[in-house]
């Protein structure tokens, strides 16, 4: 008798994992394969989680003003966007709220500082704000939010209890996965939806307007159009690329001279590092830990070619018109990080988990082919003094 129920719920754990880890979309999207991460992880883990967190949602009282529909819940609606707090997820995850837009819909956002600044000046979302009193009093038709884990769900339900909702991913977690197709598919399902292949890519690309506010740029400041961007730092060091100098130094073999360094405060020392090397062989224009979003996405827009790993910065250069070499780790499908439909775009992937196993020689080819495929942008090849960030 009890080997018959350890044995019935060790399948109701399988059936749990597996449909945890398997996207339920109408039309399928790119992801890694949900037996293989399941045996990876092990379905007892995963199933146990996926329990403890279905759990959670049934004592919320939540289920009862879930919709499985937009197409009737009204014009007026406030996307709650919490539970990743990272740029890149962010413009992934929000990439198809011009679909919302295009159908009518008026979405405000609230997430965090960092997210809202982000997104300001959208020109798909009526407001973007990290201040819940911005939002609190405003008569929405219905909320939307990133899934069913808590750090998602717990914003609704303290703020916004009654009123309809939908998810994204709802209880899919798990395997890597394309972000911005999966968010695109699932408001297309939701608004019962039948997108042709044309207008699926143009909703599920990355996009961000520059913004208007003041960066502490002047007029002249952005004329770096001959420099090469490169991302430096990170915080996984499997994601952390350590062999820019030599990069650099091929690349001035070809002429190619003039680099501009973005990146956060954990690239300080690493920057450091490339000026030291590279001497008086390159000009280096070293803005690692001095510009704001804004302004670093100011920059990747103005640079010649961008060169970056897998990140934050990489996403952020992604809404960005400017020619772009990616470099992944195996990991990461760079179709699940980049839209296909983005032109200038190429891609260096590594043959292990580790970003440093590219070598110099095939980013310094892809890079020099976007470099010439683009021709003269025309401007001038001077960066500008970071007293003006």
């Amino acid at each position: 008798m009890l080997k018959t129920f350890f044995f019935a719920l060790d399948r109701q754990l399988k059936q749990v994992a597996l449909a945890t880890t398997t996207p339920q979309l109408k039309k399928p999207v790119s992801a890694a394969s949900a037996q293989e991460y399941i045996s990876e992880v092990g379905h007892r883990k995963l199933g146990w989680r996926a329990l403890r967190r279905r759990l959670v949602f049934m004592m919320s009282g939540q289920a009862k003003v879930k919709i499985d529909s937009l197409k009737d819940a009204g014009k007026r609606g406030l996307w709650l966007y919490f539970g990743e707090g990272q740029i890149g997820d962010a413009l992934m995850d929000l990439a198809p709220r011009s679909l919302l837009h295009a159908h009518g819909f008026s979405m405000d956002l609230l997430t965090d500082t960092t997210i809202a600044r982000l997104f300001q000046d959208d020109p798909w979302f009526t407001r973007a704000t990290d201040d819940i009193s911005a939002v609190a009093k405003v008569p929405y038709d219905f909320v939307i939010i990133l899934s069913h884990k808590r750090r998602s769900l717990q914003p609704k339900i303290r703020h916004f209890r009654a009123l309809p909702w939908v998810s994204i991913l709802e209880d899919f977690t798990g395997p890597n996965f394309d972000r911005a197709a999966y968010a695109t598919q699932r408001l297309a399902d939701l608004l019962e939806l039948d997108l042709k292949p044309e207008e699926f890519a143009r909703h599920a690309r990355q996009k961000l307007r520059p913004s208007t506010a003041p960066t502490g740029l002047t007029q002249n400041a952005a004329k770096v159009g001959q420099a090469i961007a490169l991302s430096v730092g990170g915080v996984d060091t499997l994601r952390t690329y350590k062999q820019w100098p030599a990069v650099m130094a091929q690349l001035a073999l070809q002429g190619k001279t003039e680099f501009i360094l973005i990146g956060s405060d954990n690239g300080l020392a690493e920057a450091r590092r490339i000026e030291l090397e590279l001497g008086n062989s390159a000009l280096v224009h070293n803005y690692v830990g001095k510009c704001s979003l804004a302004q670093s996405h100011k920059l990747l827009a103005a640079a010649r070619v961008i060169v970056c790993v897998d990140g934050g910065l990489m996403h952020l250069a992604a809404t960005t018109q400017t020619p772009l070499v990616g470099l992944f780790s195996s990991v990461i499908r760079p179709g699940w990080r980049l839209s296909p439909s983005r032109p200038l775009t190429l891609f260096a992937c590594s043959s292990s988990a580790d970003v440093n196993d590219i070598s110099p020689a095939e980013i310094t080819e892809k890079t020099l082919s976007l470099y010439e495929a683009t021709g003269d942008r025309n401007v001038s090849h001077s960066a500008f003094p970071a007293s003006s960030l």
